[in-house]
């Protein structure tokens, strides 16, 4: 774009700038351009004292803040707009509402707009059955679902459609990670792609961490991921049902420090299992999605079946999963009768 400019030496260039401000002259449309040993200060009119010249300018991006401020639906629609989703790696996962399913390409098409680093973004159905995947519609970018995620100083190969993995958990799996000492024995009962598993073996120093998943595919990625990370010292992967493996290494003497148990609707069915494994003083983290009211019900259930060997040491409420519901971790201290 063609506009009147202020001509100045390089080293004069934020003197200058500032002067414009504050004659407000300078234009904010348009972005300077450096030319030899001169920067162009694009301006709305002449100041005396200063070199006028014209030349071409490039226009200024505006800056965008939020997909909703671009996205193309019509107006009465955006109030139910999603204001939170998933980024994981460079792929974008949000749940559409069924009003705004037929727009669902242009949220997908602005969701890209905004987040430059972004190449792909699916729409993610709720994750169901015991491999706990999601069905993925696509709605803009490149058509795959394998991306590379860091946290914590660690980096993971995920599948988003194929193994489930929540970037929301980062916050809970470095807490965990700090309450590790020295030596401890540690079992992941439901392990995924290993991320409970990796931030604790890069955090703390653990004697060995065994990682469970039924998901074959799932512990494809955790060998790769703890190959990735040089802790194979570390983590032991194994591949099976939860609580036969956990079964398995009772059996073998193999009693655990810590038991991580990230399976929020189906975890307390496992509980009995992991009490196998434990002995005085294990710590579980039990993981559980309810509502607010269902916390102290929920509790004194898991006591019923653990016949009172468990106390409830600290309630995390970590997330809102959906209205007055939460995403919680109970961490629990396992005693011995007497």
């Amino acid at each position: 774009m063609r506009s009147k400019a202020v001509k100045v030496p390089l080293n004069k260039g934020e003197e200058t700038r500032r002067i414009l401000r504050k004659e407000g002259i300078l234009r904010k449309d348009l972005l300077p351009i450096k030319k030899d040993r001169f920067i162009l200060f694009p301006v709305e009119r002449e100041i005396e004292g200063f070199e006028i010249v014209e030349d071409d300018f490039k226009p200024k991006r505006e800056r965008i803040n939020s997909y909703r401020d671009i996205v193309n639906i019509p107006d009465k629609l955006k109030e139910i707009l999603p204001s939170s989703y998933d980024i994981i790696g460079d792929i974008i996962l949000i749940k559409i509402p069924d009003e705004l399913k037929p727009y669902q390409r242009e949220i997908g098409e602005a969701l890209l707009k905004a987040h430059k680093s972004v190449k792909a973004v699916y729409h993610a159905e709720p994750v169901k059955g015991e491999l706990r995947i999601r069905d993925l519609v696509h709605l803009a970018g490149e058509k795959r679902t394998i991306t590379i995620y860091r946290e914590y100083g660690i980096e993971m190969e995920v599948d988003v459609a194929k193994v489930f993995f929540s970037p929301r958990l980062s916050g809970e799996r470095y807490r965990i990670a700090k309450l590790v000492e020295n030596g401890e024995v540690i079992i992941d009962m439901f392990t995924g792609c290993a991320p409970f598993s990796l931030v604790i073996a890069k955090h703390a120093n653990p004697k060995i961490i065994y990682a469970i998943d039924i998901n074959e595919y799932a512990i494809e990625l955790a060998r790769k991921n703890v190959k990735r990370n040089k802790m194979l010292h570390k983590i032991e992967v194994i591949h099976g049902d939860s609580s036969k493996v956990v079964r398995d290494l009772a059996k073998k003497g193999i009693r655990a420090d810590r038991i991580i148990m990230n399976l929020p609707f189906g975890a307390r069915e496992f509980l009995p299992d992991a009490l196998k494994a434990s002995k005085d003083g294990t710590i579980i983290h039990y993981y559980s999605v309810l509502n607010e009211n269902q916390i102290e019900e929920h509790i004194n259930h898991l006591k019923d079946i653990t016949n009172n060997r468990i106390d409830v040491l600290k309630i995390n409420r970590i997330k809102t999963y959906a209205p007055r519901e939460f995403y919680i971790c109970f961490d629990i201290s396992v005693s011995r009768p007497a």
